[in-house]
């Protein structure tokens, strides 16, 4: 599992260092050779977006998300696993409820495409439900672990003051 974490961190820093060095050059093609080449302001686009939610996605421990954690901190592990519990199932069912939505219209955009390149806009979106599939499935992990596996471990993945002591 370890090794699949690695090679997200590592597709998703590439995809990074893509998206500079494209940029960097789109920039200096623009204002320095003012000649523009449009393709690459598309692809830094569409890649800032497939890189943002990969990395969310698979690479992003938990507390490292932007939460809104003070009411959560101040609860005993007890609540604390309580909240999760219930904030798991109730974003697993909202997801797994909207997914055949979210899937149905991304494929709809299959008769689009994009300006310059003409890439298909439905393999373009598809890291929305691919993105919250993948968010579902580890929450589905975590849940498990939560309920009947080493619960305090997977608790202290969630919790930005414990997590850090334990380390």
């Amino acid at each position: 599992m370890e090794r699949l974490r690695r090679l997200a961190e590592d597709v998703a820093a590439a995809s990074i260092a893509a998206v500079f060095v494209l940029f960097v050059i789109g920039v200096g093609a623009r204002y320095l050779f003012n000649n523009p080449i449009s393709w690459i302001d598309e692809v830094v686009t569409i890649l800032s977006v497939w890189s943002t939610f990969w990395t969310a996605a698979l690479v992003l421990k938990w507390r490292e998300f932007i939460a809104f954690d003070v009411v959560f901190e101040m609860l005993g592990r007890g609540g604390r696993r309580a909240v999760l519990v219930a904030g798991i199932v109730l974003f697993v069912a909202i997801t797994g409820a909207a997914m055949p939505g979210m899937v149905d219209y991304t494929l709809f955009l299959w008769r689009e495409t994009t300006d310059t390149l003409r890439w298909r806009l439905d393999w373009v979106y598809s890291v929305f439900p691919a993105f919250f599939a993948v968010v579902a499935i580890r929450l589905l992990l975590a849940l498990r672990r939560l309920t009947i596996g080493a619960w305090q471990a997977e608790l202290a993945e969630w919790s930005a003051g414990e997590g850090e002591a334990e380390r």
